[in-house]
């Protein structure tokens, strides 16, 4: 048997699988954006040095973002997971399948700040003009709408958009075209 395969035996012994489930799922939830893992939290539940826990939960972390584990088939997993014993293969698994439709948004979210500005967050208000310098009667509603963007270095901008009705519908359009 190989050193690996020995070592995460004896982290993960049958009546400490549960461990396991727990550091997984808390992986997920630190790459969906939430609080993760942390070594006091695991120290009182296993006796892991720092170093153990350190080299398991960077290679969760690893198979968790690696988008070919998200095809959920042990052909397409990463080689790393096939040093693992079985039935620690089978609990990643498990969570992969569980929170596939988590990991796959957060991972798609975090690609694409990587390419392009990503919109976080929208605000808008509805205003109806009276009028103008030029008309004296234009009395036509306007949307002013604020997009908060973020990328890769995590700078957030603020876009501000005025549109009238036609502009609007064409914005809609435009957005509707993209998601499908």
């Amino acid at each position: 048997m190989e050193p690996a395969q020995t070592l995460y035996l004896n982290l993960f012994s049958e009546d400490k699988i549960h461990v396991l489930k727990e550091l997984l799922h808390a992986c997920v939830d630190e790459i969906c954006g939430k609080p993760g893992p942390n070594y006091h939290k695991f120290i009182s539940s296993m006796d892991w040095s720092k170093e153990e826990y350190e080299g398991t939960y960077k290679l969760i972390t690893m198979l968790l973002r690696n988008p070919a584990s998200l095809y959920l088939t042990d052909e397409k997993m990463p080689q790393e997971y096939h040093e693992l014993p079985e039935q620690i293969q089978h609990n990643i698994l498990t969570c992969l399948k569980v929170r596939r439709e988590q990991l796959t948004d957060a991972l798609l979210k975090e690609y694409s700040k990587e390419i392009h500005e990503t919109v976080i967050d929208f605000d808008w208000r509805l205003k109806f003009v009276m009028g103008s310098s030029k008309l004296a009667t234009l009395r036509e509603p306007l949307l002013q709408l604020d997009l908060t963007t973020e990328n890769k270095a995590s700078k957030q901008r603020t876009l501000g958009l005025e549109m009238n009705k036609d502009e609007l519908d064409m914005f809609i359009n435009a957005m509707e075209s993209i998601v499908q």
